[in-house]
């Protein structure tokens, strides 16, 4: 069951409680039930409406949840903050142990008595401000990823309306056709009783015993011969004013209606196939946009009216260039460029070692005096400095770092160039769709004035079937620029609202 028929269900059921518990109410509370009921089902049908009208956003909430894309850039944005730890992070510290071997075994004769071992521990320290320009560096490249992920989902959103607003354009073109194809029946059946009455497509209706107004428009002699029925037969289609010469060319003109329509109708058919055939690879792609199945049905709204920019130019200007996540994307690497600069400066400084040492003694035996010596463990704290004293090596990177933030900002001019280029594209497609839409509109109320006078005319028994026809073709064609026209003006404002980036309408 597909969201409108749900919708449709609930508000039965509700009609139908409502209806119950009206009918077994006391009889002095049935003018206050009569008002509770007509309140609900309004509520209902308000509710029902705001469904609806919330598709959209509903498939773009399961699109953000479920597009594997979007899953991936969102993933790649956790894994770079995983990096901010480990740039902020000190070096591992260095643990050392160390035994003597001699030829009088295991230890050293020293001193202060036989070493058995050294055990020392050393942790280097970077120069003050190293750790937290490179924990900089990594939280900008962060949010890089995570501006590459808003740019992805905007244009999930975007691809997700123009599928689903393209999905309406079908739905509408085959409404209309249907409702053509009524049209044609009616008419079909028109021309027909035209034919069996045998009323002439070219005159007016006409009597055995009443002469037409041609007949009393042509000469004496054509009169003479009107009356001779032997030459009725030789007589021109003008002059002919007998009553079965009328039913004659009537039968035929009508029967020429019927075929011309029932062409139509044949071309009708053959479009709405390949509509209903063009709608499948616009379903399988809006359902794999939010990964499911491609058998889910869609729900589509019915009508859509004309749609208004998001705000004014200057605004639509200013949140192009400022907040569309490719501008930020390269502000981010800006700042995480400058971040670098400044750990390759520091990097460039020493790096201090603190430490300590542990000395393994145990007594030594003093010939001389006849006693043990020493054996006193002992500490011993330690300090180390490096020597960067190779330039080249951090004048290089921070070259490097210098002329990567040039890149980044040459790339973020650049980009806003091509997003003000695009903006100017979709605003012009934007107002040709507002004057096609306005041209077609007073296309559309001319042409049906023109098809209802003609149709008036025909059903009386004038002439003009296949102008008719004409006629209604090109309405047919007005009604599906004006949906195409409303169509492309709803996709042209998503087009902007994501070069704003905004998510939503």
């Amino acid at each position: 069951m597909n969201k409108k028929s749900s919708i449709k269900t609930l508000c039965e059921l509700c009609a139908f409680f409502v209806t119950f518990v009206v009918n077994f109410l006391p009889q002095r509370t049935q003018s206050f039930s009569q008002r509770a009921q007509r309140l609900l089902i309004f509520s209902v049908v308000v509710f029902a409406y705001q469904l609806q009208g919330q598709s959209l956003e509903a498939y773009l909430t399961l699109a953000g949840q479920n597009n594997p894309y979007l899953k991936a850039k969102y993933t790649e944005y956790y894994s770079a903050l995983e990096r901010v730890p480990q740039a902020g992070g000190l070096p591992d510290p260095e643990l050392s142990f160390a035994m003597f071997i001699s030829k009088e075994g295991l230890y050293m004769e020293r001193f202060m008595g036989q070493q058995l071992s050294d055990i020392s521990v050393m942790q280097m320290f970077p120069w003050f401000g190293t750790l937290g320009a490179a924990k900089n560096e990594a939280t900008y490249m962060a949010q890089m990823k995570f501006a590459s992920f808003q740019e992805a989902r905007i244009n999930l959103y975007h691809d997700v309306r123009s599928t689903w607003f393209k999905l309406y354009q079908v739905d509408q073109e085959l409404k209309l056709l249907e409702q053509e194809k009524e049209i044609l029946k009616t008419y079909e059946q028109l021309a027909l009783t035209r034919f069996k009455t045998g009323t002439s497509g070219n005159s007016a209706p006409m009597s055995n015993n009443t002469a037409s107004p041609t007949t009393a428009s042509t000469s004496s002699s054509g009169n003479m011969g009107g009356m001779n029925m032997g030459n009725a037969t030789a007589a021109t289609p003008a002059s002919s004013t007998s009553g079965m010469g009328g039913m004659q060319g009537g039968s035929s003109g009508s029967m020429v209606d019927v075929l011309l329509i029932q062409l139509q109708q044949k071309e009708l058919e053959t479009r709405m196939e390949i509509l209903k055939a063009s709608r499948k690879p616009l379903e399988t792609r809006f359902n794999n946009l939010l990964k499911r199945s491609i058998a889910e049905p869609i729900v589509i709204a019915d009508t859509l009216s004309s749609t208004s920019l998001p705000a004014s130019l200057s605004v639509i200007q200013d949140s192009v260039i400022q907040n569309h996540p490719m501008v930020k994307m390269y502000e981010w690497d800006e700042k995480a460029r400058e971040a670098q600069q400044r750990m390759a400066t520091l990097m460039g400084r020493p790096m201090i070692g603190v430490g300590l040492s542990y000395m393994v003694f145990r007594p030594r035996y003093d010939e001389m005096l006849s006693e043990n010596m020493g054996g006193e463990n002992m500490f011993m704290p330690m300090v180390t400095v490096t020597l960067p004293i190779y330039r080249k090596k951090y004048t290089a990177q921070r070259k490097e770092a210098a002329f990567l933030q040039q890149s980044a900002t040459q790339n973020k001019e650049a980009a806003q160039l091509d997003l003000l280029s695009e903006l100017e594209n979709l605003l012009n497609e934007y107002e040709n769709s507002n004057k096609q839409l306005a041209l077609v509109n007073e296309q559309i109320a001319i042409t049906h004035q023109a098809i209802r006078l003609m149709t008036t005319s025909y059903s009386t028994g004038g002439s003009g079937m296949e102008e008719i026809l004409r006629l209604r073709q090109a309405l047919l064609n007005y009604q599906q620029q004006q949906i195409s026209s409303i169509t492309e003006q709803h996709i042209a404002v998503s087009g902007i609202t994501k070069l704003m980036g905004i998510e939503s309408l």
